[in-house]
């Protein structure tokens, strides 16, 4: 049993401080099938991430100061200039060519990326991708999207247990825009907690959306007492009063 609780506190470390924190770059649509964890442990990867990408931008823009130097020293070391004014002039024009040179302010980026990173998993909770990852899932997500369909005929909302990852599944016909974590529902006298949504592209409730029983003490937020039937009630249009 003591074997048993020691393998499991090790896999739980190592997803939550050695594989988290690199599936955190992809963005949520690539990083759910690959690595699933609670709430609480997303924030907590998602704060190391931002940190990781921050000290390794750092680190490399050490290095590219260090080649670039390098690189500039040797140019003007070979340089037809023997005015020393002259060298002194190049070697200040390289300082300032360096914080303009586009391999700076790209590193340069990066770090400030995950600065940002870090303290919006703090604050929020939410892991966020970097920004060309999520430039190109939604680059895909776009080229494969099919044609516009005529609209999904109004069908009440699908409820069905969950799996390891959640506690119940809702399936619909229409998009819930406001179904974000750490959204929470109040259904059949218990509070429901969404932790992640999936557009399936077909079939007549193509959005699906997992959520989780609330734990004892956690507090809710966006709280709404949910009804399957409550999308069949569409919002009707007022007509123009002519005058």
């Amino acid at each position: 049993m003591a074997e048993l609780f020691c393998f499991r506190t090790l896999a739980t470390w190592l997803s939550t401080y050695i594989l988290g924190p690199i599936f955190a770059f992809l963005p949520r649509h690539w990083r759910e099938p690959l690595f699933r964890t609670t709430p609480n442990r997303l924030a907590r990867v998602g704060t190391i991430s931002g940190i990781l990408e921050a000290v390794c931008s750092l680190i490399g823009l050490l290095v590219w100061y260090s080649v670039y130097v390098t690189i500039i020293g040797n140019a003007i070391a070979h340089s037809s200039s023997d005015a020393a004014g002259m060298r002194e002039r190049l070697g200040l024009f390289a300082y300032f060519w360096f914080w303009l040179n586009p391999i700076t302010w790209l590193v340069a980026y990066f770090g400030f990326e995950g600065v940002v990173r870090s303290v919006a998993a703090l604050a929020t909770g939410e892991v966020y991708a970097t920004l060309p990852l999520t430039l190109i899932e939604r680059f895909i997500r776009k080229a494969k999207r099919p044609p516009q369909a005529s609209a999904l005929a109004l069908v009440i909302d699908a409820i069905v247990p969950g799996d390891a990852s959640c506690d119940m599944k809702i399936s619909s016909c229409r998009p819930k825009n406001e179904w974000k974590y750490p959204f929470t529902i109040r259904y059949a006298g218990a509070y429901f907690q969404v932790i992640a949504d999936i557009n399936l592209g077909a079939g007549p409730r193509p959005y699906v959306y997992s959520l989780r029983r609330l734990p004892a003490g956690e507090i809710a937020q966006g709280l709404k007492e949910y009804d399957p039937s409550d999308v069949l009630l569409q919002p009707q249009r007022v007509a123009r009063i002519e005058k």
